[in-house]
């Protein structure tokens, strides 16, 4: 069986060909680039090519390049940038992989004749009643299946994730054994695009947009200050107000048609429901109501509640109030076996 591999230059996509050669596969790997051409975005890519020639070298499997880094502009980059303008705040991961990493180099790897296609995610796919579900890795500290919760029944046919079972530093000491000279590479931060975590710049430069400056007001509409832009703030940020109060203030929400901002006290961040903008349905069908333990952003801890399909969207009720809750982000669903049985774009929250 022939398995190409998504060889990023790291440490896991490393141990992931290492893992699936042990087990007998054909392996090969496949390297992406996805981020716009520039000086050091050039360097970054350099170094994690080296590395992922370097692997490949040393397991003497073929590697193929490839340059997708347009498609990754249109796609995930610009639908960023357009999401914070509007006052959302958007988790492009889980755009590039359904839309990029799992379409388009499975696309590649299915015409170089491979079966499967591989990457290092700390995930795993289960079969249940002929659908397949993304389930959380094994290491719950390392838990990537949130990133993965748009992947569909026909990609996760053709996928293999070899270190679903695995903590991370199993993951190094298997690295170390065979002779990987990176085993200890630090892992990715942030968001891979936006250069020292500076999203403000970033996004003013790539969309040529600076919005307007306007007022900060309280729940009952008080002017209370004045903020510098929609874009800079996001729901549940306390630093950055700029205004006097006696007790700590919070952005509890963004008012687009008003360019407005408001503010108020924690409390006022509790939110006891959502609703989504879409539906995507995985491990099954949600129509009537059931029980789901819920993740609103990446890191949050699941927390229970009950999910209700409603044909293309979902409604969600939480069991205790929770605060978080921010337009543009991905509601995530889990069943008890840490199975993921559906997912929606947040479009609004209620006390």
């Amino acid at each position: 069986m022939k398995v190409a591999v998504a060889m990023s230059g790291g440490i896991d996509s490393a141990v992931a060909a290492i893992l699936l050669r042990e087990q007998g596969y054909e392996i090969a790997g496949i390297t992406a680039r996805f981020l716009p051409h520039n000086e050091e975005n050039d360097r970054l890519f350099d170094i994690a090519l080296n590395d992922a020639k370097f692997t490949s070298s040393l397991l003497s499997i073929p590697h193929h390049i490839y340059d997708f880094s347009e498609e990754f502009t249109k796609k995930v980059i610009e639908p960023f940038c357009s999401a914070y303008l509007q006052g959302q705040t958007p988790n492009p991961c889980i755009n590039c992989n359904h839309l990029l990493k799992f379409t388009v180099l499975l696309d590649e790897a299915k015409r170089l004749g491979y079966n499967f296609f591989a990457t290092g995610h700390y995930a795993n796919i289960r079969l249940h009643e002929n659908r397949y579900s993304v389930s959380m890795g094994t290491d719950i500290n390392r838990d990537q299946s949130y990133f993965l919760c748009r992947l569909s029944q026909e990609q996760l046919t053709h996928v293999l994730f070899p270190l679903g079972s695995m903590t991370k530093s199993e993951t190094r000491q298997i690295a170390l054994q065979n002779g990987i000279k990176f085993h200890d590479k630090a892992d990715s931060q942030e968001i891979c695009f936006i250069p020292d975590d500076d999203y403000i710049s970033f996004i003013e430069e790539i969309s040529g947009y600076k919005p307007e400056p306007g007022i900060i007001t309280d729940n009952a509409g008080k002017e209370i200050g004045k903020h510098a832009g929609i874009h800079r703030y996001t729901i549940g940020q306390r630093r950055g107000l700029g205004i006097s109060s006696h007790v700590p203030l919070y952005v509890t929400a963004i008012d687009l048609a008003n360019n407005r901002i408001i503010a108020g006290p924690r409390e006022e961040l509790f939110v006891t429901e959502l609703e989504t903008s879409d539906a995507f349905n995985m491990k099954y069908i949600i129509t009537d109501p059931v029980l789901a333990l819920i993740k609103s952003r990446s890191t949050q801890i699941p927390v229970p509640g009950t999910v209700t399909g409603n044909g293309s969207s979902f409604n969600v009720k939480f069991d205790e109030p929770q605060t978080g809750i921010s337009p543009g982000q991905t509601a995530v669903f889990y069943d008890e076996e840490g199975d993921i049985t559906g997912c929606g774009t947040i479009a609004r929250a209620y006390a």
